[in-house]
């Protein structure tokens, strides 16, 4: 059988904002504008961008068993430069149905067996707004005079960030798929990845978005279903999955070392040869017993320092996990059903970048950690803790001071539902009925001493600035009863 597909395909986005504030309205029934007794200001703006595409595929399956399917796409987007709008993205893929051929027909116990591999090229068009590649300005004034000032630097070059990526697999099912589940393999190697590299600021600008190296991601994902009892009042199935990825920075063209934060106030960069957004600082040697001053590594690895500013810089973390995992589980006996879902994330690190906030003698107004019980109070104390000194920030400088584990495991969901014998709900006249109790986030086993392991924050949105937790609000722990009935 063969089957292909050609096509194009063209897209245009537009957005207008307009935002006015007015203030002193007469009564709250009145909230247009016209009602305000002061406009205090407003602002407008826009966007747009456009995406050209040319794509074809062509599907071929010979008797069942041999898949193999070609195809390619010319994509073309007006955020990038004008030297290089269009990017070619091929991709092959081929499987072999193991199962259906004759020297596997005598193993019975094989219900599906498939081997599958793939190459293809894609690109990334987002995450960097629509005119990163133009010299933009704005408005400004000086000594009381209107003007334009720039903006933003030019980047007519900007293109395609290109992922180079080789899958295996195998997919399986045995005991008349009783057991069943997936496991692949992936090499996932990004080139000319796009990143705004912050620029000397005597330039009057803070970064420049530019085609900076690349990146290389590794890893293996597993999948397993099994229904592990099946009789006729009772059923109990489960799911198990793994992801494990490992991706380094391969090249920065020729930069070694580059400070994904320009606040001084997270450490998360970028260093050929280690993770993406790896944690890099000073290291933190705790408080001097002689007068509780915050001490720091130098250079050497050794020898400490009273001053942040000798302080050596180290590999303090890695906000990658490790490995991911997830175990849920299915049990139904007549007309009931429990159901619960448990998540882990395992061999991460977080930045807790609230914590100098929340240490530093209610310097910034904040409450304060119950650590802070422990700190040194007299020549002789042996801690971890500095000196609290009242209006003076000892040791809350961003270090690895604040760099803890980020493991958890968490019971993510659970349900426990009775639902109305069919019988007994036509006699009420219903379809159905159920009656379920629901909870979410309800368990967490962790050592991060922060409100929630669990922080996506990205605060660049630039996928390099991972693991750091400012006051992340925790995840929303939610107890629910209900009932579904149906007519």
């Amino acid at each position: 059988d063969v089957d292909a597909v050609l096509g194009t395909s063209y897209q245009k986005y537009s957005t207008e904002l307009a935002n006015v504030i007015g203030e002193q309205f007469p009564v709250e029934s009145l909230q247009k504008l016209a009602s305000a007794g002061l406009i205090k200001g407003g602002t407008s703006s826009s966007s747009n961008s456009s995406f050209l595409s040319y794509f074809a595929r062509v599907n071929y399956k010979l008797m069942d068993r041999y898949l193999f399917s070609v195809s390619t796409r010319i994509d073309g987007s007006s955020v990038f430069g004008s030297n290089s709008r269009y990017g070619f993205f091929p991709a092959l893929s081929a499987g072999w149905v193991l199962s259906e051929e004759n020297f596997l027909q005598s193993a019975s116990f094989i219900s599906f067996l498939k081997l599958r591999a793939s190459w293809g090229l894609t690109g990334n068009a987002a995450g960097f707004g629509n005119f990163a590649h133009l010299g933009l300005w704005g408005g400004g004034a000086y000594n009381g005079s209107g003007g334009l000032v720039s903006t933003q630097l030019a980047n007519p070059d900007l293109k395609w960030e290109k992922s180079n990526q080789v899958d295996i697999g195998l997919d399986f099912g045995i005991l008349n798929n009783r057991i069943s589940g997936e496991i692949d393999y992936y090499n996932r190697q990004t080139n000319d990845l796009i990143y705004q590299v912050p620029v000397p600021g005597n330039t009057g600008y803070t970064s420049k978005t530019v085609n900076i190296g690349g990146i290389s991601n590794k890893g293996i994902e597993l999948v397993l279903n099994a229904d592990n009892i099946v009789t006729k009042h009772f059923k109990w199935s489960s799911s198990f999955n793994l992801s494990r990825n490992k991706n380094k920075v391969t090249k920065l063209d020729g930069i070694q070392t580059l400070l994904a934060g320009n606040d001084g106030r997270y450490l998360n960069s970028l260093i050929v040869g280690q993770s993406i957004g790896v944690f890099y600082g000073p290291k933190f040697a705790g408080a001097d017993p002689a007068n509780g001053d915050a001490l720091y590594y130098k250079a050497d690895g050794k020898t400490t320092t009273n001053d942040y500013n000798e302080a050596g810089n180290f590999i303090v973390g890695n906000p990658n996990p490790k490995m991911i995992v997830g175990l849920s589980n299915t049990l139904k006996y007549k007309d009931f059903d429990f159901s619960f879902l448990f998540q882990g994330v395992f061999g991460n690190d977080i930045q807790n970048g609230a914590g100098g906030f929340m240490s530093s003698s209610f310097a910034w107004f904040d409450n304060q950690t119950l650590d802070q019980l422990a700190r040194w109070q007299k020549p002789g104390d042996i801690t971890n803790v500095p000196q609290f000194r009242l209006g003076y920030d000892n040791g809350i400088a961003a270090s690895s001071r604040y760099i803890y584990d980020g493991t958890y495991v968490r019971l993510k969901s659970l349900t426990l539902g009775y639902t109305l014998p069919k019988v007994l709900a036509d006699k009420i006249r219903l379809s159905s009925l159920r009656i379920y109790f629901t909870g979410v986030n309800l368990l967490t086993f962790t050592d991060y001493p922060g409100w929630d392991p669990e922080v996506n924050t990205d605060y660049r949105a630039d996928n390099v600035n991972q693991g750091s937790d400012f006051y992340s609000a925790p995840q929303i722990k939610n107890i629910s009863i209900g009932l579904n009935i149906g007519f």
